[in-house]
């Protein structure tokens, strides 16, 4: 008597994540801030990131009516802007 596999469809849920997951790579969602923990940072007003944000200097995730600005976005901004 031999042993089948069933389909691939019909597996268990959990060996399909294992599998899927022993494959995948995910990079780490970055850290996504509000304007104000932005201006926190900045040392300056919500008014400045805003405006900031409006010229396209800082770029920005809309979620629906949320505004989120990544680590990774403001660090490109804080070294192209570096002034020495």
């Amino acid at each position: 008597m031999t042993h089948r596999t069933p389909h691939p469809a019909l597996r268990p849920a959990s060996k399909k994540i294992a599998h899927i997951a022993g494959t995948a790579r995910v990079s780490p969602a970055p850290k996504l801030r509000t304007i104000e923990e932005t201006a926190e940072l900045f040392n300056t007003s919500t008014r400045t990131v805003r405006r900031l944000i409006d010229s396209g200097a800082l770029p920005v995730h809309r979620l629906r009516r949320s505004v989120r600005i990544a680590d990774t976005d403001i660090a490109a901004f804080l070294a192209a802007n570096r002034s020495i």
